[in-house]
């Protein structure tokens, strides 16, 4: 068993991901790694950096505090032994409920509703009043199928509930095109790129269908989406209007503009605050001028480092042939990644050329026969 400050508990889809993810939305906490995937010790966070994170991740459930855990040893008392003790440790005062869920497969021989009945039961004889209802702190109890082991303490945020996208998918827009990101993933990539909100405005310098601006106003982010094509433009401001319950937000545009010339259309006090760019180019077919993909994108980056603030990030998608499920990992530079448009060590060396430091890069499923590499990078310091 093991103590700490807080522990993170992220969603199963895509655990590396949403560490990342969270290392973006918490840059001044210590993050750990634990034996389970899904969980990550964090030191040195702030309960407002916890809040705002909770409020916009897509790959964060909950924060538990002073979270501990225990690998199941087939009986639940020394389970319920740890708990007694946490609870005489973290006393709260008004009413409390225990939330049970489990992650990814069951641990075989537990059941966590029994086990949070149990939990409740030394509530009860500690002589305070259970609300399963509406209760003023909840003890979240959670089971991690793969490693055996069980997580319990004191829960910020909402636990087990999904992320709320599905009436945001692509195919619900006005202006529909099949290549549209799962607004899940454009969400966590505008947290990789943005960090925690406040920090500055996001933009997209390919915008197409307006997936990144609609995720990144959706979170209260001032973002800006680019695009050469006027019908893409009028498509995606039609879709951030449609997200919105039919009024543009005023902390969004969408604008006509290059990709490489991203400076000329920045509005005024943006050059050299940006926080963060999102791109998931169009590869495969001329959508950008005469331009091929290599030096389109080479001049892009030109362009986002001459606007982005000091330690900025980039994040780009890249379509790369199949390289199976990497949910728990990164992918490691030096690894022979065959991009669909491309060589790889190329594309890095063009990166870093531009004045970016590649900082990690992971791997989405597609299909069988396509996967998504995404890729962050920040501003190398000048000179």
């Amino acid at each position: 068993m093991r103590m700490g400050d807080v522990l993170a508990c992220l969603r199963g889809w895509h655990p590396a991901l949403a560490s990342a993810e969270l290392a973006a939305l918490l840059p001044d906490a210590v993050l750990t790694v634990t034996p389970c995937p899904r969980w990550v010790r964090v030191d040195q966070s702030t309960v407002s950096a916890r809040t705002g994170a909770l409020a916009v991740a897509a790959g964060l459930q909950a924060f538990l505090l002073h979270g501990e855990t225990l690998a199941w040893t087939g009986e639940p008392a020394p389970l319920l032994d740890a708990v007694a003790a946490y609870l005489e440790r973290h006393p709260v005062d008004g009413t409390v409920r225990v939330q049970a869920w489990r992650q990814d497969q069951r641990i075989p021989g537990v059941s966590t509703s029994a086990l949070a009945a149990s939990i409740g039961e030394l509530m009860v004889g500690r002589g305070w009043d259970v609300d399963l209802h509406n209760a003023n702190h909840v003890l979240a109890l959670v089971a991690d199928g793969p490693t055996a082991t069980l997580a319990f303490g004191w829960m910020e945020g909402g636990g087990p509930a999904p992320f709320e996208h599905r009436a945001r998918q692509a195919t619900q827009r006005p202006f529909f095109k099949p290549v549209s990101l799962d607004p899940k993933l454009a969400r966590l990539v505008v947290n990789l790129a943005g960090g925690p909100v406040g920090r500055g405005p996001v933009v997209d310098p390919m915008t197409g269908t307006g997936g990144f601006v609609i995720e990144a106003s959706l979170s209260g982010r001032a973002v800006l989406g680019l695009d050469i094509h006027s019908e893409m433009v009028a498509g995606a401001t039609a879709n951030l209007a449609w997200a919105h319950d039919g009024d543009v937000p005023a902390n969004a545009s969408i604008r006509r503009g290059d990709a490489t010339r991203i400076e000329d259309v920045l509005p005024e006090g943006w050059h050299g605050e940006v926080a963060g760019f999102v791109l998931d180019p169009p590869y495969g077919r001329n959508s950008h001028g005469t331009q091929g993909a290599m030096p389109l994108l080479v001049n892009t980056l030109a362009s986002a480092r001459r606007t982005v603030k000091p330690n900025g990030a980039f994040v780009l998608i890249l379509p790369v042939e199949p390289m199976g499920e990497r949910l728990n990992g990164d992918v490691p530079f030096d690894e022979a990644v065959q991009p669909l448009h491309g060589d790889w060590s190329d594309l890095l060396s063009l990166i870093r050329k531009e004045g970016w430091q590649p900082v990690h890069a992971h791997v989405e499923r597609v299909h069988r026969s396509l996967s998504r590499l995404i890729l962050l990078a920040r501003c190398a310091p000048q000179g």
